[in-house]
């Protein structure tokens, strides 16, 4: 799971609104990590076998935790962050893989978790837009929220009675909730703080980590619920 801290950066100047370049570079990372998925599919059994995808993983990682650095220095900004979706979409391969082929169910599990996922975010965008709350507000019990999130997910990994499917439900749920408003705090955060020049790349791939992520705890809470496994 991935997120990167909500916070402002460093103005930037740009010739286009940084609105405007925000959900443009947003939406090409969203096509990158199609493209990503689709490479990924002719290696994901090498990936698999090799463990290609841990190095691949900390090179995310890496990314997301040198942003505040590479943001504002271009072409470095444009090139790690069009990198980013790219690697992503490539190493989550062998999990839809996995969906859709240890799951009778799969393809109509992946495809409803799409779905889902697009009407969320597009839920979200309405709150974030005439809602007259300001997310900000939440910000803080988001990101303890996240935290909580976080530990529970490593707790799952190395404690068995935390995978049963109740608690699965439970943590993957609460993981749809907690990016969803995520998501609704990002978008309000893009029209508030692009009025300011703040820097698109750090409010695009905000944005982005948001979808994702909501999207993998779609994924799992669907596979919970409704699983039915080969």
């Amino acid at each position: 799971m991935q997120y990167i801290t909500p916070s402002q950066s460093r103005p930037l100047s740009l010739s286009a609104s940084t609105e405007s370049k925000t959900y443009l570079l947003f939406a090409l990372a969203m096509g990158l990590t199609v493209l990503g998925v689709y490479v990924g599919m002719f290696y994901a059994s090498a990936m698999i076998l090799t463990g290609l995808y841990l190095p691949l993983a900390i090179v995310e990682l890496a990314i997301i935790l040198t942003s505040r650095w590479w943001m504002d220095k271009s072409p470095l900004n444009y090139l790690l962050f069009f990198a980013f979706p790219f690697i992503s979409g490539f190493t989550i391969t062998p999990y839809i893989m996995m969906v859709l082929t240890g799951y009778a169910n799969g393809p109509a599990i992946l495809f409803n978790a799409l779905a889902s996922t697009t009407f969320m975010a597009l839920a979200a965008a309405v709150i974030a837009r005439m809602a007259g709350v300001k997310m900000a507000m939440f910000g803080r019990a988001l990101i303890f929220s996240l935290i909580g999130l976080l530990v529970l997910g490593i707790l799952q990994i190395f404690v068995p009675a935390l995978r049963s499917q109740p608690f699965e439900l439970l943590l993957s749920g609460a993981g749809v909730v907690i990016f969803g408003l995520f998501t609704a705090h990002d978008i309000q955060r893009i029209s508030e703080m692009g009025k300011l020049g703040a820097n698109p790349f750090m409010l695009a791939l905000s944005l982005y980590l948001d979808i994702f992520n909501l999207f993998l705890y779609v994924l799992r809470f669907m596979l919970a619920l409704s699983g039915n496994r080969r």
